[in-house]
């Protein structure tokens, strides 16, 4: 019974959920938390992270993304907190700035070991517009006119997430998912050459671990809103093995199929803690092969504080 009713959920939450477009990241739990605040240390594990993407490697000022982040979960305070310093840049325009995350846990909401974990984030980014260098198809075109323009413009998010258990290999299969807004509340971005206005991006995501002993495999949908007109759902399969190995595969409905893996190195610095190394590779089979593969490296050093 218990696993018909994750079924059903996962079609139900598939009818209904909308979700992004801001920096792409793969559908991943590790990298959660930067989308959705409530996805901040979920379990006792203490984290830092760093994450590279380079889209469309060898075209000419193709978005490159970039974070380092540390979470931390307060225990005994059934919280939990982290930070990131972000950088992401599109032919002229970047930012570069932080993002302050916050999450507290409702436990023992349907059952022992599971949480209801509620979110807000905070973003504070330097927007920067440079026109210098770019390609356009007019000579007469406005762009060549303008000036680098650097403006701050910060904005808060909100989400939710739930975890049937956050406690790994202890032989119970574990059901989570999770939706948020970025730039829930957001000024324009005032330009000297023309206001921006900052539109409330959505995301969701649901997965299934069904372990086995030591190994899982991990189900996952991610979808991805922007209103009114842009819209992305990934599904994923990934493998692990504890403390040893992982791998996945993914299928976006823009036509974007991805390979990722990686390595887990236990007891790196000291017990209980952990170092995953991945890499992931992603291929545009549409119209958009020509601009070529997109790349992915990710790295997390876990400490468990409990």
């Amino acid at each position: 019974m218990k696993k018909l009713l994750y079924i059903f959920v996962l079609i139900g939450f598939v009818s209904v959920l909308k979700a992004q477009q801001l920096p792409f990241t793969t559908p991943t739990q590790d990298l959660a938390h930067f989308w959705n605040p409530a996805f901040t240390a979920p379990g006792t594990d203490m984290m830092y992270t760093g994450f590279f993407r380079k889209q469309w490697v060898g075209f000419d000022n193709a978005p490159n993304t970039a974070f380092v982040s540390l979470q931390y979960p307060f225990v005994d305070m059934n919280m939990s907190a982290g930070a990131a310093i972000v950088s992401d840049k599109t032919g002229p325009v970047s930012k570069l700035g932080l993002q302050l995350n916050y999450a507290y846990k409702l436990k023992e909401v349907l059952k022992d070991d599971d949480h209801l974990a509620l979110g807000v984030s905070g973003y504070f980014y330097q927007y920067r517009f440079n026109p210098n260098g770019e390609l356009v198809n007019q000579s007469g075109d406005p762009l060549f006119g303008m000036q680098t323009e650097s403006k701050f413009n910060p904005s808060v998010g909100l989400g939710f997430a739930y975890f049937s258990s956050t406690k790994e290999f202890a032989r119970e299969n574990i059901f989570y998912f999770g939706m948020s807004t970025m730039q829930f509340l957001s000024g324009k971005l005032l330009l000297e050459s023309g206001d921006a206005q900052r539109v409330r991006h959505y995301f969701g995501n649901i997965g299934l671990k069904f372990f086995n002993y030591d190994s899982y495999i991990e189900p996952s949908i991610q979808l991805s809103f922007v209103n009114p007109e842009l819209i992305d759902i990934v599904v994923g399969m990934k493998y692990e093995m504890e403390e040893t190995f992982w791998a996945g595969l993914n299928y976006s409905t823009i036509s974007d199929l991805s390979f990722s893996g990686g390595v887990i190195m236990k007891d790196v610095g000291g017990r209980y803690t952990s170092l995953r190394l991945g890499i992931l590779a992603a291929f545009n089979a549409g119209d958009l092969l020509q601009a070529g593969p997109s790349l992915e490296f990710f790295a997390a050093y876990r400490f468990d504080v409990d």
